[in-house]
């Protein structure tokens, strides 16, 4: 099992960009882990792509988040840009 945690951006499909801290996890081909965003906007569009420091990209899926957390779901598409 592969994982990273720390900073990376998400960005939109419009192209704005949000910095967050990510823990991610792959399990053989499936990835996936948690964003904590200050102040995430819940209309914000669920298809985004995740930019790593280093560069490497991939797309996820943003999952439900509570409503009092800063605290998000996510779900990896295609190879994990971590491991």
């Amino acid at each position: 099992m592969s994982r990273y945690r720390g900073p990376a951006t998400l960005i939109s499909s419009e192209g704005s960009e949000v910095e967050v801290y990510v823990d991610l996890r792959a399990k053989q081909r499936e990835w996936s882990g948690t964003a904590t965003i200050a102040d995430f906007d819940a209309g914000a569009p669920h298809d985004q792509t995740l930019r790593l420091p280093d560069g490497r990209e991939a797309q996820i899926t943003l999952g439900a988040s509570e409503a009092w957390s800063d605290v998000i779901a996510l779900v990896g598409s295609g190879p994990p840009p971590f491991a």
